[in-house]
């Protein structure tokens, strides 16, 4: 009778905590923090937009979801986004507090992809990494 006890409380245990760490461990983990994240290369704007427009499947399979680096020179900025050579279009995690244009800057981001529409390699969660 003792060892049927054990049995029936682990099994209501396992039936009470089961979803909640299913749900918090699962389903809801943390988002990634790109900043803190090591990025995988450092490449040029223009580079990364040629990788792109000779083959957009192939440079997907390489930078898509990756951390990487953007060198280049800001040719565009506003408080929250920033276009690097006119090639790379930077969301960025932070208010621009400076103003970067014509000046080179190295940017670390998540690549989302190639932009049809505008034609740009876009990337997310962006932060300026030296002036």
């Amino acid at each position: 009778m003792n060892k049927r006890k054990i049995t029936i409380l682990i099994v209501l245990l396992l039936v009470s905590f089961g979803p909640y760490y299913i749900y918090q461990n699962i389903i809801y983990k943390d988002a990634r923090d790109i900043n803190n994240e090591k990025s995988i290369l450092t490449i040029s704007a223009k580079n990364l937009e040629n990788h792109y427009a000779k083959n957009a499947l192939q440079a997907d399979s390489k930078y898509l979801n990756q951390t990487i680096e953007i060198e280049g020179t800001a040719t565009e900025v506003t408080d929250s986004s920033m276009v690097i050579d006119g090639k790379v279009f930077c969301k960025m995690n932070e208010i621009v507090k400076t103003n970067f244009t014509n000046k080179p800057i190295n940017i670390k981001g998540r690549c989302i992809g190639f932009d049809d529409l505008f034609g740009v390699v876009k990337l997310d969660q962006c932060s300026i990494q030296q002036n």
